[in-house]
């Protein structure tokens, strides 16, 4: 793919800062799009999504689940890359995920919605020279 973002076993995997989106299997940290039974699976040690999708995550992942939530746009530095979490405008709760490294910048999109809904956020275009979209 690149390499800021690699295939794996587990799913697709940044070496660089030390995580999995959306993994297939458990794995030391999972970055997650959404609460979907596809995107969100228990298993893994931590995990990292939006603030808005907490509730549902609660719901889905067993309760002792470690998850720490980012607000839109908010940013964190994992391992040596800047990751931040943006509107994907698929249900309560989904984002896009903005990964920088190294003056790159790519963008993962579990799904996401273009016609507006009231449930959620509308989706905010992030431009990347990279972009991995679910089809």
């Amino acid at each position: 793919m690149n390499d800021v973002l690699v295939l794996t076993e587990a799913g697709l995997h940044c070496p660089a800062g030390g995580f999995h989106i959306d993994p297939w299997q458990g794995v030391d940290r999972a970055l997650i799009t959404h609460a979907h039974a596809d995107h969100a699976r228990a298993g893994s040690r931590t995990y990292l999504a939006a603030d808005r999708g907490l509730p549902l995550l609660r719901a889905r992942l067993p309760a002792d689940a470690t998850i720490d939530t980012l607000r839109y746009g908010e940013r964190r530095r994992v391992g040596d890359v800047d990751v931040s979490f943006h509107p994907a405008g698929h249900v309560l709760g989904s984002a896009q995920i903005r990964i920088g490294h190294r003056g790159r910048v790519i963008v993962v999109s579990g799904d996401y919605k273009l016609a507006p809904d009231p449930s959620c956020w509308r989706r905010v275009w992030n431009f990347a020279r990279v972009s991995s979209q679910e089809a």
